[in-house]
């Protein structure tokens, strides 16, 4: 007996269906990261690798250093996006498929995977086990086996742990543990150095050290839009345990100082100070809102700071060595 006519044609879009299906939910998993995530560990990364090929040129091996930033643009780039976007995904479903977890997310992100009906926790915990030895032998191949443990040991100590949930001081130090071994990774990634990020230059290092101090002192500014959920799973937040407008003026004062002492750090010129001084004045803003009063979820306006610091000090170790981008 013959097939019926259009029954092929049906069980292609159907398969279609299903891996575009599929993907969507992968991307669901991190879609909230990815502008605080991704594109800052980008935006390091690029800018760092730069700045080093750019400090180990001079100007009669300018050509080298042109097919360096290419090779690095277009080559090295993207497996620094797949590495860091399949360790995000490792964190994100580690997390989502707790049971806190998920009660937080029907509240604060219904629309991710688990809360929304799209995957089960159980499902999402069958992938995690096929995706955490992904991601350590990409890590090999990649070699950066050591940023990526150093990762994954700050997701089991965030979400398995419930470090997330021990305070304010914990909860901000495993944030900037996980996003500096990302910045780490992507950075040596990008510049293709065998040994990972123990070979990048010093400036780098110290870079990431500021980087760190940065989001241990301000990422708290993330947990004003998610305060109900917080609630809900009885997470010690600093909003929660210190207050709205305590949190909302230590944050605010902490961004200021700090668009003062990083360009402090790299030694710049006035005019260095040009782009902190157009942040302080934004912040300005920002306070202006607390003193009017205003919901705490409009302060969610304030930009990712640790974002624009990672551009910012990508920028300066160029303007150090007079190299401009």
């Amino acid at each position: 007996m013959g097939q019926p006519k259009g029954t092929g044609g049906q069980q292609h879009r159907t398969l279609q269906r299903s891996w575009l299906f599929n993907l969507r939910t992968l991307f669901l998993f991190t879609k909230s990261d990815f502008k605080t995530v991704i594109a800052p560990t980008a935006i390091f990364a690029l800018s760092c690798g730069v700045a080093e090929i750019a400090q180990n040129s001079t100007k009669s091996n300018k050509d080298i250093c042109n097919g360096g930033i290419h090779t690095l643009v277009n080559h090295r780039m993207p497996l620094a996006l797949v590495w860091t976007w399949t360790n995000l995904l490792m964190e994100d479903i580690s997390n989502q498929r707790l049971p806190a977890s998920i009660l937080e997310d029907a509240i604060n992100k219904p629309w991710r995977p688990i809360p929304s009906g799209r995957v089960s926790a159980e499902s999402s915990r069958l992938l995690l086990l096929a995706l955490v030895p992904f991601a350590f032998l990409l890590a090999w191949q990649l070699d950066v086996p050591r940023e990526t443990a150093a990762f994954a040991i700050c997701t089991w100590m965030y979400n398995d742990l419930e470090g997330s949930s021990e305070g304010p001081l914990i909860r901000n130090a495993l944030n900037a543990a996980g996003l500096v071994s990302l910045y780490a990774g992507a950075t040596a990634i990008v510049l293709d150095k065998s040994g990972g990020s123990a070979q990048l230059s010093e400036q780098t290092w110290i870079w990431l050290a500021c980087v760190a101090a940065v989001i241990v002192t301000t990422v708290q500014v993330q947990d004003f839009a998610d305060r109900d959920g917080d609630v809900a799973r009885r997470r010690k937040t600093m909003p929660l345990v210190y207050g709205d407008g305590v949190t909302r003026w230590i944050t605010a004062v902490l961004v200021v100082i700090w668009s003062v002492v990083c360009p402090r750090v790299w030694r710049v010129d006035v005019l260095g100070y040009a782009a902190p001084v157009l942040l302080a004045l934004y912040l300005g803003g920002c306070i202006a809102l607390v003193l009017l009063d205003v919901d705490a979820a409009d302060f969610t306006a304030l930009p990712d700071h640790h974002g624009m610091a990672s551009l910012y000090g990508g920028k300066r170790l160029l303007m150090q060595e007079r190299i401009w981008i």
